[in-house]
């Protein structure tokens, strides 16, 4: 059975990003960055709310060369399949995307019997926290980064998404990134 893995870059107080949205902040050196490529060959299935996917979806498909971003990283983003959740979305660009309107946990379900690798959420803040809430995630990985931004957006919105987890994993990076892995706990 296929796995749903949220993989959440944070900052030490608790952000995925600062009040605008942004990211600038994150730290990645290349020791993470290959532990990451290496940890997305695992996924084929990227789920995203509509922020999150147009943001994606504006950058991948010609990604800025002075990034520099690794060209399997590159074809990891355009090649997955995509699911994006919104109600307002009404067709998308990018290639091998479906458009879900509502997340019913009956077809969260029927995506996890499916034939395949792992799925995983990147950021989508208020996906992650539904998905929580109905306990449709079953794993957790954090990217802490060295930085406090004093305000930002935060993943979990209401104590409805309370829950347990059970630490499988850490690794430290270069650059003071930590990783930490959690597997969502069953009750």
């Amino acid at each position: 059975m296929k796995k749903i893995i949220a993989v959440e870059w944070l900052s030490l107080d608790g952000y995925f990003s600062d009040a605008n949205n942004g990211t600038d902040w994150l730290i990645s050196g290349e020791e993470a960055q290959n532990y990451l490529l290496k940890m997305f060959e695992a996924f084929d299935t990227i789920l995203s709310g509509q922020v999150t996917y147009e943001m994606f979806a504006a950058y991948w498909p010609k990604p800025n060369p002075s990034d520099k971003n690794p060209q399997a990283l590159t074809d990891f983003m355009n090649n997955s399949r995509k699911v994006v959740f919104s109600k307002r979305l009404q067709n998308a660009q990018w290639n091998n995307t479906a458009i879900l309107k509502d997340i019913i946990p009956e077809e969260i379900s029927k995506m996890k019997q499916e034939s395949g690798k792992d799925m995983v959420i990147f950021g989508s803040g208020s996906i992650v926290s539904q998905l929580t809430k109905l306990k449709l995630i079953d794993e957790y990985i954090f990217w802490i980064v060295p930085v406090f931004l004093g305000i930002g957006k935060t993943i979990f919105k209401s104590e409805e998404a309370k829950l347990k987890l059970k630490l499988l994993n850490t690794k430290s990076f270069d650059g003071g990134n930590m990783m930490l892995h959690y597997e969502a706990t069953k009750n």
